[in-house]
């Protein structure tokens, strides 16, 4: 008999260590194809707010963990809360389309999306010693700010909550769509 499930992460925690979303497409692919789809949701649901909560979009977008982000805009779909799909796919916009997986083309689109010039860009680089300190002031004129806070506080309220939506998706996966 199955133990019944009290968190999103009891159906998550047995797989999560498979999913590899630190290489490229093809090994991400790969690392999930056995997987079943909805446990797949709930991990790039987890990992999606995971890093935005951590450090925003340009976080999200920035890290490997960006490779998860058409998986995480289904996801919010599935467990109920529409706001953070909304939220997520205005985020990715200037990204795409089509969403770049691969993390450097997600690099270049962020640099293209950004409204700079090649010459403003390279300028920023030259006289920053981090990457990521970079990114964020060419990044700056993104809307990710404000749709940082907006998720920030949906997490909170939508559906009960990031973890009461995917606790209760986790329990009836297949119910709630």
């Amino acid at each position: 008999m199955n133990k019944p499930i009290d968190s999103y992460w009891d159906m998550l925690e047995p797989h999560f260590e498979a999913i590899n979303i630190y290489e490229d497409p093809g090994t991400f692919a790969a690392s999930i194809a056995d997987i079943p789809p909805h446990v797949v949701l709930l991990y790039a649901a987890h990992m999606c707010q995971s890093e935005v909560h951590n450090g925003g979009f340009l976080q999200l977008f920035w890290n490997s963990t960006g490779i998860i982000v058409p998986h995480a805009i289904e996801a919010y779909k599935m467990i109920g809360m529409p706001i953070l799909a909304s939220l997520l796919l205005r985020a990715a916009q200037p990204l795409g389309p089509p969403y770049p997986l691969d993390r450097d083309d997600r690099w270049d689109a962020l640099l293209r999306g950004s409204g700079l010039s090649t010459g403003e860009i390279a300028e920023i680089f030259k006289r920053e010693d981090h990457l990521y300190a970079a990114f964020l002031k060419a990044t700056r004129n993104l809307p990710f700010d404000s749709l940082n806070r907006q998720f920030w506080e949906a997490c909170k309220t939508e559906g009960g909550g990031f973890e009461t939506a995917a606790t209760r998706y986790a329990q009836h996966p297949f119910l709630l769509h």
